[in-house]
């Protein structure tokens, strides 16, 4: 019979085993265990595309549905304040009560007053209100919220506050890249936000990526030997999206060469598995970052392959022949697509693993792109 394969490299399906993210998982659990004003009820999990900020959420949701808490789970879109009052009447993971108490109230209002429409608050605190009564709670999840517009996330912001200070059973998580969240709560965002526990998602240490390859492996039946855990492991440098990405291109490596059955994972499937993962990768992840750069972008990110680990900004204006302060503007754009991060001050460095070897060996084609001489 043929095997299924375990895993899961499709943005934001949820892996086999989540690796590296137990503390984060601990953190939200102990929170919801702790009441009301408890620090991990309120979290904020900030990271580079690809470090399982989507895949956690949907792990923190789980928690809380075991524990009988009814989940909201949103996306940064434009009138967020409106999406979750929508998402708030849709939900099913709700008891009957709760949805009877909705459509009543609901019914209620439009006869009365067939205009109104509820603003946050008043959405969350009936739904929140209820299942605290119950010895249950709400959880509020935004995804991509460096995308949300400032005053969407103010009253949002707002309104948990409130709930929070009424004692309300309330959980509120929001996600994002770390530079497009770390701008939203700005001088002009929700002060309140900016007390929220952080959880920023770094890369995940080789031995629990090992751990987490060898667990999945094994519970579906396949043996892999310590050699080639250990290269499979290697190669994915602790980048989350890495690890399902290897995993998923070494079984299915396995699979062809045993015609669909197979029952060990040997040193020239984990070989094959992780050129054609570094390859997709490269596809999926390095092209879309730089993609619609402009000519200066992509010159800057050239002349940082020149260095080892990080680079000297003012050593990158002497390579380009310009002055520095000519290419701040330049350097927040990339910090802002995390393609680099500061690593000092004066100091930046890749934010994706293989960055650097991808753009050296390509280095040619891709400033031919923009007309520029290598």
């Amino acid at each position: 019979m043929r095997k299924v394969n375990p895993f899961k490299p499709t943005a934001g399906a949820e892996p086999p085993v989540l690796a590296g993210r137990d503390a984060v998982l601990d953190d939200f659990e102990i929170g919801l265990e702790e009441g009301v004003g408890a620090s991990g009820r309120l979290m904020r999990i900030t990271g580079p595309r690809g470090s399982d900020k989507t895949v956690l959420l949907t792990g923190l949701g789980d928690i809380a549905r075991q524990r009988g808490w009814r989940v909201v789970d949103v996306t940064a879109a434009e009138h967020l304040p409106q999406l979750i009052c929508r998402r708030l009447e849709k939900t099913d993971s709700v008891d009957y009560s709760v949805e009877l108490d909705l459509m009543v109230v609901k019914a209620k209002a439009q006869k009365d007053e067939p205009h109104k429409t509820e603003d946050i608050y008043e959405a969350l605190e009936r739904v929140a209100g209820k299942l605290t009564e119950k010895g249950k709670g709400l959880l509020v999840t935004i995804d991509e919220i460096q995308d949300a517009c400032v005053g969407d996330v103010r009253e949002i912001a707002v309104a948990i506050q409130h709930l929070i200070r009424e004692r309300r059973n309330i959980a509120f998580v929001f996600a994002g890249l770390t530079a497009g969240v770390m701008n939203l709560l700005g001088e002009d965002g929700p002060t309140f936000l900016r007390r929220a526990y952080p959880e920023e998602l770094d890369t995940i240490p080789v031995d629990e990526v090992k751990t987490a390859l060898r667990a999945t492996f094994e519970k579906n039946g396949v043996r892999i030997d310590e050699g080639a855990l250990s290269s499979a492991a290697d190669s994915t440098a602790g980048y989350a999206y890495l690890i399902q990405l290897v995993g998923y291109n070494v079984w299915r490596a396995a699979q062809v060469r045993g015609g669909g059955e197979f029952d060990a994972v040997s040193a020239k499937d984990v070989e094959k598995g992780v050129v054609a993962a570094r390859r997709e990768f490269e596809r999926t992840v390095l092209e879309a970052a730089i993609a619609h750069l402009s000519k200066t972008a992509m010159e800057y990110l050239v002349a940082m392959t020149e260095d080892v680990l990080t680079s000297s900004t003012g050593e990158i204006a002497i390579r380009l022949g310009v002055p520095a302060s000519s290419l701040s503007a330049t350097r927040k754009l990339l910090v802002s697509r995390q393609v680099i991060e500061p690593t000092a001050r004066g100091y930046v460095g890749f934010s994706i693993p293989f960055m650097r070897e991808y753009l050296a060996e390509n280095r040619e084609a891709l400033l031919a792109r923009y007309g520029v001489e290598g």
